[in-house]
C-alpha cells in the first residue's frame, strides 16, 4: 500500500497524511485490461485515484480512437464535464492494463471539502494540479511534432511505452501506427549510433 500511497504524495504534491485523510474509507476498485470506466455520453462524477495499472481518455474522432491522455498510479482521473457540471462525458476512460483505483464519489468528496478549510484545500490542490496536466497536453500536443510528443511521453511515462498497444500510443501522437513504428526505428538507430 505504501508505494502508490507515496505516488500520489509526489504527484500531487500532497503529504501522506492528507492523501490518508482523503481517501479513508473510499472504495476500492478493480478493472479488467480493456474495462471501459467511463463510457463517452456516460454521466460520472466520480474522480478516481489509480492505485496500479495504466487508463487512457479517448474519443472517436472521424471513426478513428483519438487518444487524449494516458493516467499512471498516483494520478486523479475523472470526466471532467460528470466531474464539474454533471454532464455526460466527450471521453471514454479505459482501463488499458488490469488496474486498481479509489473511487472517490462526488457527493463524499464535496462532504469532505466542506468539513474543514484543510479538507478544502487538498480537494482544491487535487483539482488544480489536474487542470495543469490538461493545460501541457494542449499546449504540447498542439507545439510538437509527433517525434517530440513520443520522446516526452517516453521520459513523462516511461511505463505507458512499454505496456500500452501501439495503436493507443499512435492516436495519442496522433500519427499511424506504421509512422510511430518509424519514429521506434529513428530512435533505436540513434541509440545504436551513439554506441
Amino acid at each position: 500500500m505504501g508505494s502508490w500511497i507515496e505516488a500520489v504524495s509526489a504527484r500531487q504534491g500532497l503529504g501522506v497524511d492528507e492523501v490518508l485523510r482523503l481517501i479513508d474509507g473510499m472504495p476500492r476498485r478493480s478493472f479488467a485490461r480493456g474495462e471501459i470506466v467511463v463510457r463517452q455520453g456516460e454521466t460520472d462524477s466520480s474522480v478516481y485515484l489509480l492505485v496500479r495499472g495504466i487508463w487512457r481518455g479517448y474519443r472517436f474522432k472521424d471513426g478513428e480512437e483519438a487518444t487524449a491522455w494516458f493516467g499512471v498510479p498516483g494520478e486523479v482521473l475523472f470526466s471532467v464535464w460528470g466531474y464539474v457540471s454533471d454532464r455526460p462525458s466527450r471521453l471514454a476512460i479505459e482501463s488499458v492494463t488490469d488496474s486498481e483505483a479509489v473511487c472517490l464519489p462526488k457527493g463524499e468528496l464535496n462532504r469532505r471539502f466542506s468539513s474543514s478549510i484543510a479538507m478544502a484545500n487538498l480537494g482544491r490542490k487535487v483539482l488544480e494540479n489536474f487542470v495543469l496536466l490538461y493545460e501541457n497536453w494542449h499546449i504540447d500536443l498542439w507545439k510538437q511534432t509527433a517525434l517530440d510528443r513520443y520522446m516526452a511521453l517516453l521520459d513523462d511515462y516511461p511505463e505507458v511505452v512499454k505496456q500500452v498497444p501501439m495503436k493507443c500510443i499512435a492516436s495519442y501522437i496522433g500519427v499511424t501506427v506504421q509512422s510511430l513504428s518509424r519514429i521506434r526505428a529513428l530512435l533505436a538507430g540513434a541509440k545504436d549510433g551513439g554506441r
